[in-house]
């Protein structure tokens, strides 16, 4: 049974034999009949004592088939006088255009209030896709239609032949029949939401898996899914690196740890070195106390001079393990960047400190 959302149609309650008997409609003009039988030829509706009407199947497509199989005698039906003649020598009248005429009214409204509408996705064209919003033919810009990678637009478009979705009114012209609607902002909130929610659910420290999308000088992007964090070169490796090529590539798939949230912001700071074990946990098995091993002089203090024996592992040359001789000053044996062969003394990965001896490494 189709219901009624006009308010300017004539109600056969609310009128009287004497209104309905000679009354003559308007071509256009939206009523409300009461089903008095239905055949192949149609639906015939009563809109007048005696005034009968038909709605030819051309004319009621936007009846879902189970609505048509519900009709029956006695039921209410809004439709619309289209001028002429249809089977038995009955007026024509329209359901379909008298659920348009409502879906204008409908239209409206929502144009006005912002809310979405849903309707059928029919056909693509060289701008966009047409849809159907009961018994209204609407079109959507591919600008306004969600995005989708060019290289699967074809596809996608396929997919959505038939199938319903949201979306807003932004023009309504019902004297030019012009109807276009968007569904970019609809997907656009929906975004928002989504990564609004998986930031929300990000924890620090926790491990999340993501593809790597560009590489600048400071660190590379990782796509998380919802959003993308950034790996600073400082947490891409233990090592030293000039660049973030010499770790990952774009489009490489990697583990990621989560050591920074900003809500506010919606920046995520992401470390792949910490998914690795760290250099200092390892010293002990790298290295052995009375090793001879190479290093590069990195700094000069009073009492001393600090190795390089990797990235990140670093030991002391206390001032008297320089030479076997009293010395007052470091530069009197060793200088800034020079490769040196030093001796292990001690070892303390707790405290991050191995104690070498230069001195020791030549046998003096």
């Amino acid at each position: 049974m189709v219901s009624s959302e006009f308010a300017d149609y004539s109600t056969m309650a609310e009128l009287s034999e004497q209104d309905l008997s000679p009354r003559q409609y308007r071509r256009g003009e939206a009523v409300e009949g009461e089903v008095v039988r239905v055949d192949e030829d149609g639906i015939v509706v009563s809109i007048g004592l005696k005034t009968e009407g038909i709605v030819p199947p051309q004319e009621m497509r936007t009846l879902a088939p189970e609505e048509r199989e519900q009709l029956g005698p006695g039921d209410s039906v809004i439709v619309t006088v289209k001028g002429g003649r249809g089977a038995g020598d009955m007026a024509l009248l329209s359901i379909d255009q008298a659920q348009a005429e409502r879906g204008w009214l409908v239209l409206r409204e929502h144009l006005n209030n912002g809310d979405p509408v849903t309707a059928r996705v029919v056909e693509q064209n060289r701008g966009g896709v047409v849809v159907h919003y009961q018994g209204i033919r609407g079109f959507v810009p591919f600008s306004q239609l969600a995005p989708v990678p060019s290289d699967s637009r074809e596809q996608a478009m396929a997919e959505r032949m038939g199938q319903e979705y949201p979306f807003n009114v932004l023009e309504v012209d019902q004297a030019r029949e012009r109807l276009v609607l968007s569904e970019r902002a609809l997907w656009q909130k929906r975004q928002n939401e989504a990564r609004d929610s998986f930031i929300a659910e990000l924890e620090v420290g926790s491990l999340v898996t993501g593809q790597v999308t560009s590489l600048r000088g400071f660190g590379a992007f990782v796509n998380l899914g919802q959003v993308e964090g950034l790996v600073h070169i400082s947490e891409l490796a233990w090592a030293r690196i000039k660049e973030p090529a010499e770790v990952v590539q774009v489009g490489q798939e990697i583990e990621v740890q989560v050591i920074k949230v900003d809500p506010e912001t919606q920046r995520v700071s992401l470390s792949l070195k910490r998914t690795q074990p760290e250099p200092w946990e390892t010293v002990p098995e790298r290295y052995n106390v009375g090793e001879i091993v190479e290093g590069t002089v990195t700094r000069i203090a009073e009492f001393g001079a600090f190795v390089r024996l990797e990235d990140w592992v670093e030991g002391l040359v206390h001032i008297s393990e320089l030479s076997s001789r009293q010395v007052k000053n470091p530069n009197e044996c060793v200088y800034l960047n020079q490769k040196v062969q030093v001796m292990i003394l001690d070892i303390d990965p707790a405290k991050r400190r191995i104690s070498l001896s230069y001195k020791k490494a030549f046998g003096m």
